[in-house]
């Protein structure tokens, strides 16, 4: 995802590039698993000051359902649209001052949306936080619908067959009586105090 931007820096402002991208991601953030390809097309627009990068882009990451906790794959699309600057001024190699750049001061101080002495536009950082915020913030298996996720349903089941075993019967109770903890006295008297009621 870089760019050599050295010819469009030299031209006037309004000049264009486009690029089709189909680009493996897998080294881009050690925290996600990339499933497919970047892919999209990006457009580079000089400006007076730089190049204001704009695009659509998409591919598969791999997440985890937030209701069975099993691995499941999900589509991420985001648009980018972030001005760069050089850090050079291209026919010189002079740096810039940053009282020269025409922007926003929080361009200035990242260092993600410098163009560097060689004139590389790189995109890896700013795709990197954009996958981030298109990450659906609570993943599930029917993330395309609503419902139950399949996964969870059979979850479900299992655990209510696992309910269904009980460690001891009421007649036998947890402990014997002298062994009550009585901290808990209150609780147990208030129980004995509430089956009599109903009885």
């Amino acid at each position: 995802m870089q760019f050599n931007v050295a010819q469009l820096l030299k031209e006037s402002t309004g000049a264009t590039r486009r690029y089709e991208l189909t680009e493996s991601i897998d080294g881009l953030d050690e925290e996600l698993k990339f499933l497919g390809p970047l892919v999209g097309i990006v457009q580079l627009l000089r400006t007076n000051s730089g190049v204001l990068v704009t695009g659509e882009l998409s591919s598969v990451v791999q997440v985890t359902c937030n209701r069975c906790l099993e691995p499941i794959a999900a589509a991420v699309r985001f648009n980018l649209e972030e001005s760069f600057r050089p850090l050079t001024e291209v026919y010189t190699g002079r740096y810039l001052r940053p009282d020269e750049f025409e922007g926003l001061e929080e361009e200035l101080e990242d260092a993600a949306l410098l163009i560097d002495e060689r004139h590389i536009l790189d995109l890896s950082e700013v795709v990197r936080q954009a996958i981030w915020l298109a990450l659906p913030m609570y993943p599930g298996c029917n993330w395309e619908g609503s419902g139950v996720c399949p996964n969870l349903g059979k979850r479900m089941a299992e655990l209510s067959d696992l309910a269904d075993i009980e460690l001891y019967t009421d007649e036998e109770g947890p402990h014997e009586e002298d062994e009550i903890d009585p901290r808990w006295a209150a609780l147990l008297k208030l129980r004995s105090d509430d089956d009599s009621a109903k009885s």
